[in-house]
C-alpha cells in the first residue's frame, strides 16, 4: 500500500487497535491477518512482521488488555488512607472499571473461557495471581487483631470483584457497584 510511512510504534498501535475492533464485534476467531491489516490501513506482511502469527498478534492485545488491570491498585493516594477506607477504595476503583472497560473485561473473559491454550491462560493467571498480590498488604492491615486471615481476606476480595466481573458482563444494565459496596460498608466493624 501507498501513501506515507507511520512510526512503528503508530502501525503495532493500529494494528492493536484493529484487532481489539474486530475481536469485539465478531470474536476472537475473525482476528486474521488480513482483516486486521485491511481495517489497520496497513500490508498483510507488516501484521506478520510485527506480530509473526495470529497467536502472536493474540497475545499482544491479551497483553494489552491486561497491562491495564492493575494500573488502579496502585495509585500512590492510596497509602494515605486507613487500611479499611484503602480497602474500599480499591474495590471501588476495580468494581468502577468493570463499568467503565466493560468491552475489555469481555474480551479477557473471552480469551481465557474460549481459547484453552497454554499460551493465553498461563498469562491470564498470571495476571490474577498479580490482582492477589496487590490486595493482599492492605487486607493483612484490615485482619491484624482480628480472627480473619489476611490472605483469606484477600481472595475473597478478589473472589468478590472477578465474580462481579461476570455480573458486569452478563447484566450490564443492572451491575450497581454501589451496592456491592454498601454491603461491604454494612459488614465493616465499628
Amino acid at each position: 500500500m501507498g501513501g506515507p510511512k507511520k512510526p512503528e510504534q503508530e502501525r503495532c498501535d493500529a494494528i492493536l487497535a484493529a484487532a481489539y475492533e474486530i475481536a469485539l464485534a465478531e470474536g476472537l476467531d475473525a482476528v486474521t491477518a488480513r482483516r486486521v491489516a485491511t481495517a489497520a490501513g496497513i500490508s498483510t506482511g507488516l501484521v506478520f512482521f510485527h506480530f509473526q502469527s495470529k497467536d502472536g498478534l493474540l497475545e499482544a492485545l491479551l497483553g494489552v488488555l491486561l497491562d491495564g488491570t492493575l494500573d488502579a491498585l496502585s495509585d500512590s493516594g492510596l497509602a494515605r488512607l486507613e487500611p479499611w477506607d484503602r480497602l474500599e477504595r480499591m474495590i471501588r476503583v476495580e468494581l468502577e472499571r468493570l463499568v467503565e472497560y466493560h468491552d475489555a473485561v469481555e474480551l479477557i473473559f473471552a480469551f481465557y473461557f474460549s481459547r484453552r491454550d497454554d499460551l493465553f491462560r498461563a498469562r491470564i493467571e498470571s495476571s490474577f495471581g498479580r490482582y492477589l498480590a496487590a490486595f493482599s498488604p492492605v487486607c493483612r492491615e484490615v485482619a491484624a487483631g482480628t480472627r480473619i486471615q489476611g490472605d483469606e481476606l484477600a481472595a475473597t476480595v478478589v473472589a468478590l470483584v472477578q465474580g462481579a466481573s461476570i455480573q458486569a458482563i452478563r447484566n450490564p444494565e443492572t451491575f450497581n457497584p454501589e451496592s456491592i459496596l454498601a454491603t461491604l460498608r454494612a459488614v465493616r466493624p465499628a
